[in-house]
């Protein structure tokens, strides 16, 4: 019986928090991004846990990149009205330098094309005409960082084509979650935990059908059904690898 091969492609993400240096208290604002991020580490499993890094950075690198995807979606929901995040996706292969001390040392295409990402959205961010919603990006890179892989056969769909498919993906999520007010954010974060509306609502201190009506007027569930199925019906670490 064979035995599978390790990976060679991981998702690495780079997220740092926008105008952190006009924030009136900085140390509680390091304190909210931490306590986000250790909760997502306990949710969601990953090669290298969210982690912060230098200045109002944080790091962390997954095995599949829905993961990564996925990531996003809790820390920004995690963080609404507290702090404005954004992030850089990179999918691609990574070197470990050093192992035994953590932050692991890392270098490699991964983490090229995550940082590339991140400042993408740094610069839309910064367009007026630009999409004001958009804090995700997510770059794929070739084996050698020779230039984007050739089509998998997932549908004749290259890794360009699978890029600019998921690019467009976060564009519509990330104006979605824009829309959101920080009640809406905690109810679809609630609902992402698989919470019935009745304890949400519990929760928020108001009735079951006004759960209901903020739920269909902010858009989470097509946000929480679309995160769904890019988690459950789509094997990146295989078909963009070609």
């Amino acid at each position: 019986m064979a035995q599978n091969s390790p990976p060679t492609e991981y998702a690495a993400l780079i997220g740092d928090v926008v105008g952190s240096r006009e924030a009136i208290n900085r140390r509680r604002l390091h304190d909210l991004v931490r306590s986000a991020l250790e909760e997502v580490n306990a949710h969601l499993p990953s090669v290298q846990s969210l982690s912060p890094t230098v200045g109002d950075e944080f790091q962390a690198v997954y095995q599949e990149l829905p993961a990564a995807v996925h990531a996003t979606l809790l820390l920004r929901l995690s963080l609404a009205g507290a702090a404005e995040v954004r992030f850089g996706i990179g999918w691609g292969p990574l070197e470990v330098f050093e192992a035994s001390e953590l932050p692991l040392q890392q270098d490699g295409p991964a983490w090229w094309a995550a940082r590339d990402a991140i400042e993408r959205v740094s610069a839309t961010m910064k367009q007026k005409e630009g999409p004001r919603g958009l804090r995700t990006a997510c770059l794929f890179s070739a084996p050698d960082d020779a230039g984007p892989q050739q089509p998998s056969g997932a549908g004749g769909f290259s890794a360009q084509g699978h890029q600019a498919i998921l690019n467009g993906f976060l564009m519509c999520r990330d104006e979605i979650v824009a829309g959101m007010d920080e009640r809406d954010a905690r109810i679809t974060l609630a609902l992402l935990r698989n919470k019935r509306q009745r304890t949400i609502a519990t929760e928020e201190n108001i009735s079951q059908s006004a759960v209901a009506q903020r739920i269909s007027r902010s858009g989470a569930y097509a946000l929480v059904n679309a995160h769904e199925s890019l988690i459950e019906g789509t094997k990146w670490s295989s078909s963009v690898s070609g």
